[in-house]
């Protein structure tokens, strides 16, 4: 049947009276001299009637979409020429693949109707994205226009010199990516099916349950949330990195020990203690195995997408913008050594939404991506004994003299003349690997009227409470009269300045991440000296105030002392 549409026939006619009689363009904007009789003929009459679109045709009935064109519906379609792209190949393959990847790409809604210059990116009908540009000249998805503008009265066609290419989003190439098959075994463990129920065709209820005549399918993946990127969002700008399976294994086997997990792990209950000598402990069971597996590949995974539009990844793609010595994953992780994460790449692939990038190897440092530097401000995670704790926030000068810096810290203030604070910190989330323990202490700058006599030094011990690899609760022995294991005793801050100590070393046999709120291993703090040594007493104070404590891994604080030498 034959559609009528006067009000189209009419705008779309003016519209091609504009172009020619405004413009002097060469053959890309000349219009067929038929051009009445096309307005009033369907988009599928005007395609199947064109000798020179005899092969666009074909598919267009082969995939079933060619009753759609003869809608009411309004489409803008751009129809390759015949012999500009090999059809045949086309008709060969699956009719659901045929037209999503190419009828769909060359189909868009609404009019597209040229008329001077035009800058759009066209949303075309299987959500692709693509570029619709020119002045005089006109390419649509990089390819050349032959003719403009025919009408129809459900649409209007531009003819091309060739076919679109079809270009997967970064999460459709995933699964497409060869040698990749670790990477896609885990977003499709994650990869989640479901009925959007307003975009289907409702059809009867049968045994009191909803039947849809046609279903809409929406496919998305809980990662996105977890990687804080839609990567099958045609209108965002990603780069990707895809790791081998060889990449994957080596990744896997380096970052595997950092979670060496127990069936059950023992830890102080500080919340539940009445005093420093009474601490219960509490347990937690866990799938060991399970928990190792699950967070190394989420480790894996955590930082292999760049947003292309953040300020600092920019030149990643576009080599005119200002490099920029960092890397901001979408899971907002900076990695400092953007060159060598990138020079990993062994094929770059262009994307609907991006690049993907097959690298052979993640370069990431680990301080940086799965085991960072960790610390525990004592307001927070600190529990205290025989003392009053008082939360202080103070604003200092930097080194420099030139602006001010904000810390916070917990000042225990011993509660009388003879008794000495100990302080707890609680430490969670601390993984199976070696750390530098620092403490970070403050002067007595909260009190309004100090004398030089007090900026006295702390003289203090640090034990560590901890899950050996036996499900054992064991505790490192340092301070007066005990050897010391690892951690050091009758550490001496200096008084006049914020003083980072360096505690001292030590490697923890399980991991803690994951485990819940009361499963962490704990550092006490105590003073070293009796209370009634006179000649302590006067030389030091009792007073703990203390802005962190700081665990960094080992091999950060080796990889930064070689950066500085």
């Amino acid at each position: 049947m034959k559609l009528k549409n006067i009000l189209g026939i009419v705008i779309v006619t003016a519209g091609m009276l504009a172009v020619t009689s405004c413009t002097d363009y060469d053959d890309y904007n000349k219009v067929p001299t038929d051009v009445n009789a096309s307005a009033e003929r369907t988009l599928w009459e005007n395609i199947s009637q064109n000798s020179s679109l005899s092969d666009f045709a074909n598919i267009i009935k082969y995939v079933g979409f060619d009753d759609e064109l003869q809608q009411s519906h309004f489409y803008t379609v751009w129809a390759p020429l015949n012999g500009t792209y090999d059809a045949q190949s086309l008709l060969n393959q699956d009719k659901e693949t045929v037209l999503y990847r190419f009828v769909k790409s060359h189909i868009a809604e609404y009019n597209h109707n040229v008329s001077g210059g035009v800058d759009e990116r066209i949303h075309a009908l299987n959500d692709k994205s693509f570029s619709f540009i020119g002045s005089g000249e006109y390419t649509y998805a990089d390819v050349s226009v032959n003719q403009l503008n025919l009408p129809s009265v459900n649409g209007v066609i531009h003819t091309l010199k060739g076919a679109a290419a079809f270009l997967p989003n970064i999460y459709e190439y995933i699964y497409q990516a060869e040698d990749a098959d670790s990477l896609q075994d885990y977003f499709k463990h994650y990869e989640q099916v479901y009925l959007d129920e307003a975009n289907s065709v409702v059809g009867p209820t049968v045994n009191g349950k909803q039947t849809y005549i046609d279903s809409v399918m929406i496919t998305t993946n809980l990662l996105y949330r977890t990687l804080g990127a839609s990567l099958a969002h045609e209108d965002s700008s990603y780069t990707m990195l895809i790791p081998t399976n060889e990449a994957w294994v080596k990744s896997y086997e380096r970052i595997k020990p950092y979670f060496n997990y127990i069936t059950t792990t023992i830890a102080q209950d500080m919340d539940a203690a009445t005093s420093t000598t009474n601490i219960p402990s509490t347990t937690v069971s866990i799938d060991n195995v399970y928990q190792a597996d699950s967070l190394t590949k989420r480790a894996i995974v955590n930082n292999l997408v760049f947003n292309n539009n953040s300020f600092y990844n920019r030149w990643v793609e576009n080599p005119s913008e200002v490099y920029t010595d960092t890397l901001l994953s979408t899971t907002q992780s900076k990695l400092s050594n953007p060159r060598e994460v990138l020079d990993q790449t062994i094929n770059k692939v262009k994307m609907s939404n991006g690049y993907s990038r097959i690298v052979d190897s993640l370069a990431m440092h680990s301080w940086e991506s799965w085991a960072p530097s960790l610390s525990f401000s004592p307001i927070r995670y600190g529990v205290s004994w025989t003392g009053t704790n008082h939360n202080i926030i103070l604003n200092i000068l930097n080194s420099s003299e030139s602006e001010k810096e904000t810390i916070s810290y917990l000042w225990v203030e011993p509660s009388s003349t003879y008794s000495k604070p100990e302080l707890d910190v609680k430490l969670p989330n601390v993984l199976s690997t070696t750390y530098n323990i620092y403490c970070v202490i403050v002067p007595p700058y909260d009190q309004e009227f100090v004398s030089t006599s007090e900026f006295r030094p702390n003289q203090l011990d640090f034990d560590l409470s901890y899950c050996d690899a036996n499900g054992k609760l064991a505790t490192t022995l340092s301070g007066s009269g005990r050897t010391a294991v690892h951690l050091a005793s009758k550490l001496e801050n200096d008084p006049t300045r914020i003083d980072t100590m360096f505690v001292g070393t030590f490697t923890f046999p399980v991991a803690y991440r994951g485990l819940g709120e009361k499963i962490y291993p704990n550092l006490k703090i105590t003073t070293d000296f009796n209370v009634f040594d006179r000649t302590a007493m006067e030389q030091y104070t009792r007073d703990l105030r203390i802005a962190s404590i700081i665990l960094r891994p080992v091999e950060q604080d080796e990889y930064e002392a070689t950066k500085e030498n």
